[in-house]
Parts: C-alpha cells; structure tokens; sequence
C-alpha cells in the first residue's frame, strides 16, 4: 500500500491542527524524524495517519505494510514542508 495521492497540503494543516487540539497520543511520538512547522516538532506518520481522514474518510494506519517513515518524509516534502532530525537522531 502507499500514501493516497489525494492527501493535500490543507489536509496536512488539518492534521497540525488536530495534534495542537488533542496533542500526541500514547506511543505516536515522533522518533527520528519530524515536520517542522512555525518551529514546532510533529511526528510524520501522525501527520499522515491524520491528514488522510480529510479526502478519504479514515485513518490511515501507521505501520511499516502501509507506509514508511521515509515514504512520510518524501510525500511531505513534495507538498513543500520541512523535515528535520530530531534531537534523539545521532
């Protein structure tokens, strides 16, 4: 499976939005990575997962069949955001 096409740059504002509301739920933590957005830190398959309820109508799940952190990081760069090292990254 792969990241729907249709996932758009406002999806993913949407999906910010949400994490700001409701904050990151239990063991959805950014790891290594994360989209940098007004400085703050947010974790790429959360974006995702959330963003994708927008266009499609559910979550899309988060693990490694359906998509990749490093799948996560392309597409969100592709719609023109920023990704980042986090700090635990050596």
């Amino acid at each position: 499976m792969a990241i729907p096409k249709n996932i758009e740059r406002e999806h993913i504002f949407r999906a910010i939005i949400r994490i700001i509301k409701e904050g990151v739920p239990p063991r959805r933590d950014m790891r290594e990575w994360a989209l940098e957005y007004d400085g703050v830190l947010y974790p790429v398959k959360l974006i995702i997962s959330w963003a994708n309820v927008y266009p499609n109508k559910e979550e899309l799940p988060s693990h490694a069949s359906v998509f990749t952190t490093d799948m996560g990081q392309k597409y969100l760069k592709n719609k023109g955001f920023k990704i980042v090292p986090t700090k635990s990254k050596k």
